[in-house]
């Protein structure tokens, strides 16, 4: 039988309803696996009350030593409990061996924005581990009972590690292909628009936090607390046009300036703002 390491932390009021916290926990299908297999990694977030409670992120990038990530994936659910709606968040990682040893999954710090008073928190896994078996060693030229062995023990891995995805994965999305930059800050606003709504400050929120995102994975720019002076120089050396710099600088300053003031905002303005950014976006 597969054995499974789970841990889980819990902000906030202790009790079954989830009433007051958000938790976290996480888990590894494997706790030793040979270097030719792989190994499923979930990180699970809970708590009592819509999917629009919390903002956060897209990816969480977690950083590990003598592991790579093969595959990535992400859901959201809710369903109902005495009452009461919880929402599940998951994400989901393949990982293959790059290295024999002690494998290490470093603590993944998860940031996030409470709703409606646009609070900052923050959560923070545990670090994990686990044993990467010696690689099998190549077969001796003419020693074809070998290629027959070693294939052998590789189907029979495979096939009990296809059975456990199918049976953790059945019923869920697949895999998402590897996407560019543009590509999941458009994720990442379709997901915004849908929790905001007609709300401008809400998206205006939201907007702030995944703009710096953007900036920080394409071009290694940590963009809170800069002016906007400060901001359009840093571009100034990217691959960004003269108009979308211009443009990508000024709905973050608008942005960072809405989410701490009172919002007024016109029919449509949500709509129409969020339509503007997309339009840019989508030609990068």
């Amino acid at each position: 039988m597969l054995r499974y390491v789970i841990l889980s932390i819990l902000v906030g009021a202790v009790h079954p309803a989830l009433a007051d916290g958000i938790s976290v926990s996480q888990s590894l299908s494997l706790s030793s696996i040979p270097f030719e297999d792989s190994v499923l990694f979930e990180i699970e977030l809970r708590w009592a009350g819509p999917q629009s409670t919390y903002l956060f992120g897209r990816s969480l990038n977690p950083v590990m030593e003598g592991l790579m990530v093969r595959g990535f994936s992400s859901s959201i659910s809710s369903s109902v409990s005495d009452s009461v709606e919880i929402t599940t968040k998951l994400y989901r990682y393949v990982l293959r061996p790059t290295s024999s040893g002690l494998g290490r999954i470093e603590a993944v710090v998860i940031d996030y924005v409470g709703w409606p008073d646009s609070l900052p928190g923050q959560l923070a896994t545990e670090p994990m581990m686990l044993t990467i078996a010696d690689p099998l060693p190549p077969p001796e030229e003419g020693a074809w009972y070998s290629v027959y062995l070693i294939g052998a023990v590789l189907a029979a891995l495979g096939s009990s590690l296809g059975a456990l995805l199918l049976r953790r994965m059945r019923n869920r999305k697949p895999a998402e292909p590897v996407k560019t930059t543009a590509e999941l800050f458009l994720d990442d606003l379709a997901l915004l628009k849908q929790e905001a709504g007609n709300d401008l400050k809400k998206f205006q929120t939201g907007l702030y936090r995944i703009l710096a995102e953007f900036l920080e994975r394409r071009y290694s720019l940590r963009a809170e607390g800069l002016s906007e002076g400060q901001l359009t120089d840093k571009l100034n050396k990217s691959d960004l046009s003269e108009e979308a710099r211009a443009r990508i600088v000024g709905w973050f300053v608008r942005a960072g300036r809405d989410k701490y003031s009172p919002v007024t905002a016109g029919p449509g303005e949500t709509i129409r703002l969020e339509a503007e950014i997309r339009a840019l976006f989508e030609k990068l």
